[in-house]
C-alpha cells in the first residue's frame, strides 16, 4: 500500500527534459567512472535540485545475518549539526553510510519495499524520531529500486517546500530505473572482481603444487601442459574440459563455487547455467572412477580419497 499523508495540493511536475539529461549524463560517466560514491553523488545533488528538496540520500539494500535489510549510502547529503556529527560523516562518507532503523519513516521503505510519502512527518506512526539537534524533517518520500524483480536500494529525499505526491513519484520512476542499472552493473563487477581474485589465488595454487598430482585410481594430471592420463594412458580432453578438471583439482576435496568455474573455463565470455551443465555432462564419461559431486545452487567438487592420492604420491616418488 503506497502512503500519502500529505493533504496538500498537487505539485508542479518533474521536468521530464532536465529529469533525461541528468540520466544521459549519469550514464555517459559511467563508462570511465567505476566508484559508485561519484556517480550517485552527482545523481543526488542533480535530484535535489529538480525536486526542489533540502537533503537526502541514494544507497544500496543490503541485509544482516539476521536477513534484516539496511541501507549503505554511496550519496548522502552533509545535515552534520554539531562537531561529532561533522567528523561521523567526514570519516564514513567515502565508505558509506549505514541506516539500520527500521521503525522509521526510511525503513518503511526498506519493510514494505514500496514508496512511502508522509508531509506530516512529526505525526506520522511511521515516524522513528530524529537526533538531538537534527535539522527539521518537514517533509519526506522514499522510493525503492529495483533490478531482476529484486530490492536493490532506495532513494530518499526530504523537505519539499510544497511536499510530495504520486506524481513526482511516478515522474521519478526513470531515474529510479537507471539507479538500479548502475547498482546492478557495480554488483556484477564486485562477482567478476572476485571471481578474478579467486582465479589468481587459484592459479598461484597450481604454481605451489607438483608438476604431476595424482588422483588415485590410476589417473594422474599434469599441470604444464594441463592434460590428464589414466594408467600412463593419455585421457582424450578438450581444452575446455581440461580447464573445468583443471579448476576442480586445485580444489580437490573442496567445494569450487559456479561463478568461480565460469571465470576459469570461460574467462572472457559471459556463459548461462546450461553451458557448464553441458560442460560437465560431456565431461563425467570420460573419467570413469572420478567422483565429481554436484553441489545443488552452488557449484561442484572434485572428490578423491586421500589414501588413494597418498598411496599415488609414494609410489611415484618411490
Amino acid at each position: 500500500m503506497n502512503h500519502n499523508t500529505s493533504g496538500n495540493q498537487s505539485n508542479s511536475p518533474i521536468p521530464e527534459k532536465r529529469l533525461l539529461e541528468l540520466i544521459a549524463t549519469v550514464l555517459s560517466h559511467y563508462i570511465c567512472e567505476t566508484n559508485p560514491y561519484v556517480l550517485f553523488n552527482g545523481l543526488l545533488e542533480a535530484l535535489l535540485d529538480i525536486t526542489g528538496s533540502e537533503y537526502g540520500f541514494i544507497g544500496e539494500v543490503f541485509y544482516d545475518a539476521k536477513n534484516q535489510p539496511y541501507v549503505k549510502c554511496y550519496a548522502t547529503t552533509n545535515i552534520a549539526w554539531d562537531e561529532d556529527t561533522r567528523k561521523l560523516y567526514e570519516e564514513n562518507r567515502q565508505k558509506g553510510m549505514i541506516f539500520s532503523k527500521l521503525d522509521s519513516l526510511y525503513g518503511s521503505v526498506l519493510k514494505t519495499g514500496e514508496r512511502v510519502i508522509s508531509n506530516q512527518p512529526g505525526t506520522d506512526p511511521r515516524r522513528g524520531g530524529l537526533p538531538k539537534g537534527h535539522p527539521p524533517l518537514r517533509t519526506f518520500m522514499g522510493l525503492p529500486f529495483y533490478g531482476g524483480g529484486k530490492l536493490l536500494g532506495m532513494v530518499g529525499i526530504a523537505n519539499r517546500e510544497n511536499g510530495y505526491d504520486q506524481d513526482i513519484a511516478t515522474a521519478l520512476h526513470p531515474f529510479l530505473v537507471t539507479c538500479g542499472n548502475l547498482i546492478q552493473a557495480y554488483r556484477n563487477n564486485r562477482k567478476r572482481q572476485h571471481a578474478e581474485e579467486e582465479l589468481s589465488e587459484y592459479r598461484r595454487i597450481l604454481l605451489s603444487r607438483p608438476a604431476a598430482i595424482p588422483l588415485g585410481g590410476g589417473y594422474i594430471f599434469y599441470r604444464s601442459p594441463a592434460s590428464l592420463s589414466w594408467d600412463d594412458n593419455p585421457v582424450l580432453l578438450s581444452r575446455k574440459e581440461l580447464a573445468l578438471l583443471e579448476i576442480l583439482v586445485l580444489n580437490l576435496n573442496r567445494p569450487v563455487v559456479t561463478p568461480d568455474i565460469e571465470a576459469h573455463v570461460w574467462p572472457d565470455t559471459v556463459v548461462g547455467a546450461s553451458s557448464l551443465r553441458s560442460l560437465m555432462r560431456r565431461l563425467r564419461p570420460k573419467l570413469p572412477g572420478l567422483e565429481i559431486t554436484t553441489l545443488s545452487g552452488m557449484g561442484y567438487m572434485l572428490t578423491v580419497p586421500e589414501r588413494d592420492v597418498t598411496e599415488m604420491s609414494q609410489t611415484n616418488h618411490g
